[in-house]
């Protein structure tokens, strides 16, 4: 009895493997695997990283250790994506994602430049409420 029910199931995960592998050979949904990537690198590229919250509205710096580890990880994620977009760039002028990934290129260009100066000093704490009157926003 367990062994039809194994055999059907290598079968059927066989079946599986090579419908998976032959999506990755086909250029019109690789150009999608790429952008998909490139997104998934692209997202972890946030500030909020270096931050916990606490309860009363404050946020407080990570600690050192924690913090390097954000920041390569954030370089990584910035090769990473821009590695992605750029595959989708050369290699696939049509994509349907073309457009988007040269913006998102530029964008991380941006982005790129504001994490260059940033320092890695532990144990700061961010008062929400006077950081947003500071810099004159409103919370809708």
């Amino acid at each position: 009895m367990y062994t039809e029910i194994t055999k059907i199931l290598v079968k059927k995960l066989n079946q599986l493997k090579e419908n998976k592998n032959t999506a990755l050979n086909n250029n019109e949904e690789q150009d999608y695997l790429y952008y998909k990537s490139g997104i998934k690198y692209y997202k972890n590229i946030h500030p909020n990283k270096f931050y916990k919250r606490n309860t009363d509205s404050t946020f407080e710096t990570k600690t050192y250790d924690e913090l390097v580890l954000i920041l390569n990880k954030i370089y990584l994620s910035f090769n990473m994506s821009e590695y992605y977009f750029n595959k989708i760039i050369t290699e696939y002028p049509e994509s349907p994602y073309f457009q988007d990934s040269a913006e998102k290129i530029k964008l991380l260009k941006k982005l790129y430049k504001s994490y260059e100066n940033i320092t890695l000093e532990g144990n700061k704490t961010v008062n929400n409420e006077k950081y947003m009157d500071e810099m004159g926003l409103k919370i809708l």
